[in-house]
């Protein structure tokens, strides 16, 4: 079976050896003068396709990859930064916030309590820990890493509601639940 198929039609009679070297002189022609067969040309074009493809996949994958170690990067340092800018809060208060559903209590000082209804202090959590971080860490936590913010004094709750309900009877920053 390594006979080419002009050779095996030979064998078989369907063509005859006049039109067999024809065609051999024709496309022996055709090549010497830069010519290609249509066959040829649309393999050709198809793995040029195909490399192209390939080469687009590629760098789409590579540059998802390089944005995912940026994004990781971006977070590895938010965490340090949260660590790293801690206001300790060991006070006698306790400070009760909403986070993920819940009612979470943490341990302030009153000049603490009132920095946080201020704004001047907000909650992240950290390695299972909830930690006070200055206002000016804030921006960079919500760009880098949304999620570790906790409370901020901007998101306490539809205060502007409950305000609007009871203009006469306003509730204090402060308050103790």
């Amino acid at each position: 079976m390594s006979e080419s198929l002009q050779d095996q039609l030979l064998k078989a009679g369907l063509v005859d050896e006049q039109s067999v070297k024809k065609t051999r002189s024709k496309k022996r022609k055709q090549r010497r003068r830069g010519e290609t067969d249509s066959e040829q040309a649309s393999a050709s074009q198809a793995a040029i396709q195909r490399e192209a493809d390939r080469k687009a996949r590629a760098r789409t994958l590579n540059r998802r990859q390089q944005e995912e170690r940026q994004r990781e990067a971006a977070e590895k340092a938010a965490r340090q930064m949260v660590i790293d800018q801690e206001v300790p809060h060991d006070g006698d208060e306790r400070f009760q916030f909403e986070h993920n559903g819940r009612i979470r209590p943490v341990n302030v000082s009153a000049a603490q309590r009132r920095q946080l209804a201020a704004g001047e202090l907000a909650i992240a959590r950290t390695r299972g820990r909830y930690r006070l971080v200055p206002a000016a860490v804030v921006a960079t936590l919500r760009r880098d890493a949304p999620f570790l913010l906790a409370w901020t004094a901007d998101q306490a709750g539809p205060r502007e509601q409950a305000e609007a309900a009871y203009p006469d009877h306003p509730v204090p920053d402060d308050l103790i639940w």
